[in-house]
């Protein structure tokens, strides 16, 4: 007996610990979305230290930017003499949440879409191995109280915008557009037969 009610304690405590679990913020997110580029670009590159030639406008997203790169390679800024450089030529995130309900007691959830893409020129011992936009996405699912904790209201690239689903009104729409429809064929249909 006092087995059984230690393991319904432990399950119960292992339960509560799950719901309380704290999901990442959009700033950690695009952290490691960034980190998963940099895995990509230092396979590319195939080399130790690089030179950063940075047109971004955001610093704090360069900084970012940077702090990724400096985890892979030996970084030097704007510095000419180096045959192996990376220029960072744009940055765009979008970060969105859409409403999903559904599951046996209809819980509301929303969807959080993040999504990073990167404009880099990578030149290698003075030749270019490529020019592209590196993309990379992230999606979950998140409480609408979660919304605020997981946006930062001092950084800009954090922040989402709340997609609303227009289907039900679509549906609608459609819906009386094909009764009309078929109302108007009946009295067409009456009205000539006259």
């Amino acid at each position: 007996m006092a087995d059984l009610l230690c393991k319904a304690f432990t399950l119960i405590v292992l339960l509560s610990c799950i719901s309380l679990s704290q999901k990442l913020t959009n700033f950690e997110i695009i952290d490691s979305l960034l980190n998963s580029i940099v895995d990509e670009i230092s396979e590319k590159m195939n080399t130790e230290s690089i030179g950063i030639q940075s047109n971004l406008t955001d610093k704090l997203v360069e900084n970012r930017i940077l702090n990724a790169f400096s985890k892979k390679f030996t970084i030097f800024l704007n510095d000419t003499n180096k045959t192996d450089i990376v220029r960072i030529d744009g940055f765009k995130n979008r970060i969105s949440y859409k409403r999903e309900s559904g599951g046996f007691l209809k819980s509301t959830k929303w969807r959080r879409d993040i999504e990073i893409n990167l404009l880099c020129t990578l030149i290698n011992h003075g030749r270019l191995l490529t020019s592209d936009i590196f993309k990379r996405s992230f999606s979950d699912y998140i409480t609408y109280t979660e919304i605020d904790k997981v946006e930062d209201e001092h950084f800009k690239f954090t922040q989402g915008e709340i997609v609303e689903n227009k289907s039900d009104l679509k549906r609608l729409i459609e819906g009386l557009l094909i009764a009309s429809s078929i109302g108007i064929a009946v009295y067409l249909l009456f009205v000539i037969r006259k």
